[in-house]
């Protein structure tokens, strides 16, 4: 009877490698299963004993096609800590900031990555599609004041000569009153630009912060209701010791 083979370990039965699974997050990369790709990449990180720079840069892309950009935005600076001087940390981070509408930071990304890989097409063509939004985002900036008070002004306008030639009864009966009412709807115009331009940019703002963490609240409530438990238990025991003593000397007596 041979023992040949006996306690050997199969091929296909061994442990899969962190680069094993680091391949299976490209996989699914390559076939648009982004949410999947994160919890290879996650794992894969998690078996490494070196931080991998490169498993960052992967799980950024991941995050950031799932437009879940904080943590996209995280992934890339830790793999811009883990590799400094790696022109790939720094183009996550550019095209993380550009989805999230912070151009400005784009560009200081993407140029800081282009200086550690120069003539790279990819970069370049990359910094000048944010370099244009930006441009375009000025441009329209520009304009949209005059675009909302316009609005206004038009409505004014066009409200004033309603009342004058259609109306049966007209209430706006002096110019002054027209021309004061032109005034307040542009002034409305304008204040509706501010609120815009505060809502975009409180949106941004929002699109880089920490998500909100639905199970903090619970883990407090439990926490407190542990607390509760606890302080009960405890009033329980020093009553039951009083009634003790208190049938001790009854006792006694």
């Amino acid at each position: 009877m041979t023992t040949e083979g006996v306690g050997e370990e199969c091929p296909d039965a061994r442990e899969p490698s962190a680069e094993d699974v680091k391949e299976q997050g490209n996989q699914c990369v390559r076939a648009g299963n982004f949410k999947e790709a994160i919890l290879h990449y996650s794992q894969a990180i998690k078996m490494t004993p070196n931080p991998d720079a490169t498993l960052y840069s992967n799980r950024s892309l991941a995050f950031l096609k799932e437009k879940m950009y904080f943590y996209a935005n995280e992934d890339a600076d830790k793999a811009i800590q883990l590799r400094p001087d790696w022109a790939k940390g720094y183009f996550r981070r550019g095209e993380v900031q550009m989805e999230a509408g912070h151009y400005d930071t784009a560009i200081l990304a993407y140029g800081k990555s282009l200086q550690l890989q120069p003539n790279d097409i990819t970069i370049i063509n990359a910094l000048r599609k944010v370099a244009e939004m930006s441009c375009q985002e000025n441009k329209l900036n520009r304009r949209l004041p005059w675009i909302f008070v316009t609005s206004g002004t038009f409505l004014g306008v066009l409200i004033s000569l309603a009342d004058a030639f259609l109306a049966e009864k007209p209430t706006i009966k002096h110019p002054v009153l027209a021309f004061l009412l032109i005034v307040v709807l542009s002034l409305i115009g304008y204040g509706c630009y501010r609120m815009y331009r505060y809502m975009k940019n409180l949106q941004r703002k929002g699109n880089l912060e920490p998500p909100v963490d639905l199970l903090e609240g619970f883990e407090k409530q439990e926490e407190a209701e542990e607390m509760t438990d606890s302080q009960n238990s405890a009033n329980r025991n020093r009553y039951t010791k009083a009634q003790a003593r208190q049938r001790f000397r009854k006792g006694k007596s």
